[in-house]
């Protein structure tokens, strides 16, 4: 796994510090109780089922990708509170390598301040300055905020993908979403 140089500091809407730094092994109880609250939540804004994966399978997840300098895994905190976290990995395609693969959330309570802007920057940063010239990501129709905060960031909608997932007994759609990226300077 990919490391950023530095913690970023950025200051929240609200007038908090929000500090996004690369995850390790030793964040995974903090990240299975983020997720698991997440999934939690009467809306569907994750695939995860709560408690789907123990904080052991984070470990062991988080671990395994240090073997790979493509992925990055970054996490937000507020106030000192883990409040998000982002992967990117590359597509697994060798004719798509240069295309970095997204996968983002925030807990309920911090959404709308900058965490998501926070986390999202930093990734696109670190992407342009390690051969990522495309960035994707899929959100849920219903999930009109995220998509909003996307196109805000320069995503366009690639296409939608129909029924996807089943979730609860119910199918989702897919919106697949993308945005190309400047080489570093």
């Amino acid at each position: 796994m990919a490391l950023l140089r530095d913690e970023v500091h950025s200051t929240s809407k609200d007038g908090r510090e929000v500090v996004v730094r690369s995850a390790t092994p030793r964040d995974a109880r903090a990240l299975t109780r983020l997720l698991d609250e997440i999934a939690a939540e009467p809306e569907v804004f994750l695939l995860l089922r709560p408690g789907e994966f123990s904080a052991r399978d984070w470990k062991k997840r988080l671990a395994e990708a240090t073997a790979d300098p493509g992925a990055l895994a970054l996490l937000a905190f507020v106030a000192g509170e883990l409040a998000g976290n982002l992967a990117l990995r590359p597509d697994p395609h060798r004719n798509s390598a240069h295309v970095g693969v997204v996968g983002m959330s925030v807990a309920g309570v911090q959404r709308g301040i900058g965490v998501g802007t926070a986390l999202l920057d930093a990734a696109l940063a670190w992407a342009a300055d390690h051969a990522v010239s495309k960035v994707e990501l899929s959100v849920f129709p219903h999930n009109q905020a995220a998509q909003r905060f996307y196109e805000a960031r320069g995503f366009t909608v690639e296409g939608v993908r129909r029924a996807h997932f089943v979730r609860a007994g119910h199918a989702l759609d897919e919106i697949l979403m993308g945005r190309l990226l400047e080489p570093a300077t």
